[in-house]
């Protein structure tokens, strides 16, 4: 063996651990895919072919060089590695078995192996579905027993005139653009149209009140803003949103810098030393003092009247 691997350039394909490693049939469509995939782009270029055959050239003339020197170490790594692919084609049969096959039977094992905890997440969450499930029926059905009380029969009649109500609001103050689905007909109120009955369940009929009153404001208010808009650039005026967006901006940090300036001007102000009053001084003369005007009481002790009835008061 040694002598035939040192005499032969083409020694190296009769290795035991080559052989027995080709015959694998995994190895085997590997190594066709890469010989097939060099062989292209080998021959896609006149220059690339020649560059890749010196280079072919050069490893065999290396090999035969060497082949001499590593006859016996080669050799002994060449009956190691065949009995290393035994071992392993003994002990993991589906190594000698096709690609095809390989690839269902690892799917199928990882199928196997996964099902039991893929099946208990999707229990897991049918389960907590019917538990949500259940939680909402029995809270609608509280609801709706909520709601078919005398109480609560006062508190839908609230709900349908405030949403009446409000439906008027929106007609007089956004009233729609174009003539909408949504509008108060003159034959139907507003609370009968495309909306369940209170009686057959008012926990519904609450909820689509409010929700379609919600929807008709949203579409009122875009549908005014959009008309606007359409109005001002009708009549030459472009709205720049990114222009508005920033000169508002501009407003409120002009607002902000305004208010902190005004507000360190007065804690300067505050800081500033008032002036002392001055103290009086010893030798200085009291202010004269203006005689006052007589008080009521000294008037009417003054007149004769008064005069006369004291000794009437001074006898009893």
């Amino acid at each position: 063996m040694a002598m035939e691997v040192g005499t032969s350039p083409t020694a190296l394909s009769q290795l035991q651990s080559v052989q027995k490693a080709m015959a694998l049939p995994t190895v085997g469509a590997a190594v066709g895919q890469v010989g097939a995939f060099y062989t292209r782009v080998k021959g896609a270029h006149s220059l690339l072919e020649w560059v890749l055959s010196t280079a072919e050239a050069s490893v065999s003339l290396a090999a035969a060089t060497a082949a001499p020197y590593v006859a016996s170490p080669l050799a002994a790594g060449d009956a190691k590695v065949a009995a290393v692919i035994d071992e392993l084609g003994r002990r993991v049969p589906i190594v000698n078995e096709q690609p095809k096959v390989i690839v269902e039977t690892t799917k199928q094992a990882v199928i196997a192996k996964l099902s039991p905890h893929v099946n208990k997440v999707f229990v897991a969450r049918a389960a907590a579905e019917q538990r949500v499930h259940s939680l909402k029926e029995l809270s609608w059905a509280k609801a709706n027993a909520l709601l078919s009380t005398a109480y609560g029969q006062r508190a839908l009649h609230s709900v349908d005139a405030g949403a009446c109500y409000a439906m008027k609001l929106l007609d007089q103050y956004l009233p729609p653009v174009e003539p909408q689905p949504d509008h108060i007909g003159q034959s139907l109120p507003f609370t009968q149209r495309e909306i369940v009955e209170a009686e057959r369940d008012p926990a519904l009929h609450t909820v689509q009140t409010v929700g379609r009153l919600s929807a008709v404001a949203a579409r009122r208010v875009w549908a005014n803003l959009a008309a606007r808009v359409n109005h001002l650039r009708a009549n030459g005026i472009e709205l720049d949103v990114r222009r508005y967006i920033t000169a508002l901006l501009a407003a409120v940090h002009l607002a902000t810098v305004t208010s902190e300036q005004q507000e360190r001007e007065r804690e300067t102000e505050d800081d500033k030393p008032r002036p002392a009053d001055p103290a009086p001084s010893a030798h200085a003369q009291p202010a004269p003092t203006t005689p006052t005007a007589p008080t009521t009481t000294t008037k009417v002790k003054s007149t004769p009247e008064a005069k006369s009835t004291k000794p009437e008061d001074s006898e009893q």
